[in-house]
């Protein structure tokens, strides 16, 4: 299984001109943040949900919350600063996980970030945790959506498979 932090590094190196993952601060729902930090949590979301649906199993070990402006790795978002600079660290990655990773990339590069927002809150595990206050409340578990996410995802598991090289 796929590091987390990998996966938001290797995504992040994806971005050579960065043009997708910035430091532009927005101010939603009551929460200040970077908009690529945002962008890139959503990314790994979705690309979690998407591979649950496809293969049956997490493609990372990220633990996602429901905030509110959708799920969020803490781990990732608290250093996204620093993953940004060491974009181009080496990883451990597979070859499925990259052209994974590519697919979903390319599907969500010309999303806004409302739209990546809006498709994390259609998620119904971030709609079921978001109304708690506490953290550990808020912790999502993707896989109890298993067969859910099958359903869910089916025509975007076909768009990306027809998009993998």
């Amino acid at each position: 299984m796929l590091r987390g932090i990998d996966a938001a590094l290797y995504i992040l190196s994806l971005d050579k001109e960065r043009k997708v993952f910035d430091k532009k601060l927005r101010v939603q729902n009551g929460r200040k943040f970077y908009e690529g930090n945002a962008r890139l949590n959503k990314y790994l979301h979705m690309a979690q949900n998407i591979y649950i649906a496809k293969y049956g199993e997490p493609l990372m070990d990220s633990v996602f919350y429901a905030y509110d402006n959708g799920a969020v790795d803490p781990n990732v978002q608290e250093k996204y600063s620093v993953l940004l600079e060491r974009r181009r660290q080496h990883i451990s990655i597979t070859d499925q996980e990259k052209k994974f990773l590519d697919s979903i990339y390319k599907a969500f590069y010309s999303a806004s970030l409302d739209e990546l927002i809006e498709l994390s809150h259609e998620d119904s595990e971030w709609i079921e945790k978001h109304r708690h206050y506490c953290k550990e409340d808020q912790k999502m578990d993707s896989m109890s959506r298993k067969e859910e996410y099958a359903e869910q995802y089916a025509d975007m598991i076909k768009v990306l498979e027809r998009m993998e090289v």
